[in-house]
């Protein structure tokens, strides 16, 4: 064979070669970009019960900052192994752990897969006492695994492969992409019970962005502080329920009071007056017997249970440069919201 058709044939083998790799590499490229979209092994069947126990471990209709959640958990009589090389196949990614910001994804765009095995350990493998005379049945493990299961790499069987990937959405939530892939073979640690079998949970998590988060707290805080404010007109704090006198001819300010107490662990009643502060003060200290400390030139505290400079409760006198009008002087009086 001359030498000039040897060369082109080594050529055109390389390729192929590389024609095939790369085409390959495009088809496990295409990340799915929704819960639907994730391949399912053929002849796994869902595991409603193991569903609902894994939900419960998870806190999930607990977490405000979420949007949406989907755990579906199946089982199948087919080896970790040939699962992990399925989604290898059909979705591929980069071994190891995942090293992007997950935040500095542009709206409307998908990581790549990364992924991560985690395979049976050689002491794994090693009889040895558990306690008295329960053994760990390692060297049958091993054979078991030998006789059933071709391993992923020599020597090397998969007792867990994860999947991880992310999306940002065109509104900047973040979703979160798991395929968890755990080998279920073996029965109880000290067992001599083997039977093929992997678990495939699929979890996809949508979180709020910040900007939604932000959004949302506004507009529970001004639902509070609207639905306070009203509550507050229509029913004042009394005398009684303040735990000292309100200073005569004062006026309660309900919606500055709604403002200031909503969303927090006490409560602030405001009241406004066109005396000066100085006669506020005298009022108070001779009312309630205690002697009012000046935090700041002009602005007094009275602390009513705990200790200055932070009392729990307390009245603070001060003139009024927020609120406008003919009034000289605010009178706060903070009260601990009791649980």
């Amino acid at each position: 064979m001359k030498k000039y058709n040897v060369v082109a044939i080594i050529i055109v083998l390389l390729w192929i070669t590389f024609v095939v790799f790369w085409t390959s590499s495009l088809y496990a490229g295409e990340t799915p970009k929704s819960e639907k979209e994730i391949p399912i092994y053929s002849g796994a069947i869902r595991d409603t019960d193991r569903e609902s126990e894994l939900k419960s471990q998870m806190s999930w209709d607990i977490d405000p900052g979420l949007r949406s959640a989907v755990l579906n958990v199946y089982k199948v009589g087919a080896s970790a192994e040939d699962v992990s090389n399925f989604y290898l196949q059909k979705i591929g990614g980069k071994e190891g752990m995942m090293d992007i910001d997950p935040m500095g994804i542009k709206p409307g765009t998908v990581s790549q897969v990364s992924y991560e095995i985690e395979y049976y350990k050689e002491e794994e493998f090693t009889d040895y006492n558990i306690e008295h005379d329960i053994m760990h049945p390692g060297t049958w493990m091993k054979q078991k695994l030998m006789e059933n299961r071709k391993p992923h790499k020599p020597g090397k069987w998969i007792t867990e492969a994860r999947f991880n990937w992310y999306k940002k959405e065109s509104n900047n939530d973040l979703t979160i992409f798991y395929v968890i892939i755990h080998d279920e073979s073996f029965g109880e640690q000290t067992e001599k019970k083997y039977k093929t079998s992997t678990e495939i949970q699929i979890q996809v998590t949508t979180s709020k962005s910040e900007q939604a988060m932000r959004e949302e707290n506004e507009e529970e805080m001004e639902k509070q502080t609207s639905e306070l404010s009203k509550s507050l007109k229509g029913k004042p704090p009394t005398e009684k329920e303040l735990g000292v006198p309100v200073y005569p001819g004062a006026t309660f300010d309900a919606e500055n009071s709604a403002g200031m107490s909503a969303g927090n662990d006490y409560a602030m009643y405001l009241f406004l007056t066109t005396d000066p502060p100085s006669k506020v003060v005298a009022f108070y200290e001779q009312q309630l017997k205690i002697k009012a400390v000046e935090a700041v030139k002009g602005h007094y505290m009275i602390p009513l249970k705990g200790e200055m400079p932070l009392p729990e409760e307390g009245i603070s006198i001060e003139p009024n440069t927020m609120f406008g009008g003919k009034a000289k002087t605010v009178i706060s009086i903070q009260k601990k919201i009791e649980n």
